[in-house]
């Protein structure tokens, strides 16, 4: 079971502290799965499902809650494809992506997303950095897949 910080305490952190993350790739053929935000940071834009790594989570394990929670999906394999940082206003990520296959499932949303769709183009409202993390997937994948 994760335990989450109260608002409150959440805000206060993200004043001072980076927050470690992860990024998930799902590729369906040349299209790449995206959500559309319902919180902040970058409300409205479309992004990579993932989510803060908790206290006492490995990594792996995080990557697992995420596909599951945000998803509604089991992962099958996951390939690490880097390190990545993002720095606003509202907080600092230090999120590391990871090239995922899906086990089972059919996609589910949880509440941080409106929508999901599988882009072949990203689209311009994108995170910057998940722009990044998916053109570098895309290398490991060897896909086509349009900037």
């Amino acid at each position: 079971m994760v335990r989450r910080a109260p608002k409150k305490e959440y805000d206060r952190f993200r004043r001072y502290f980076a927050f470690p993350c992860v990024d998930l790739v799902i590729f369906d053929g040349q299209s790449v799965l995206l959500t559309k935000r319902t919180r902040n940071p970058y409300r409205g834009y479309w992004h990579l499902p993932g989510s803060i790594i908790h206290r006492g989570e490995k990594i792996t394990d995080v990557v697992r809650r995420s596909a599951k929670e945000e998803l509604g999906l089991t992962v099958r394999k996951m390939q690490y494809i880097g390190v990545y940082e993002s720095m606003d206003k509202f907080r600092h990520d230090v999120a590391h992506g990871f090239l995922i296959s899906v086990g089972s499932g059919k996609i589910s949303l949880d509440s941080q997303s409106s929508e999901f769709r599988f882009f072949k183009r990203l689209p311009s409202k994108i995170i910057p950095h998940h722009r990044k993390v998916v053109n570098d997937a895309c290398k490991i994948a060897v896909c086509r897949h349009k900037k």
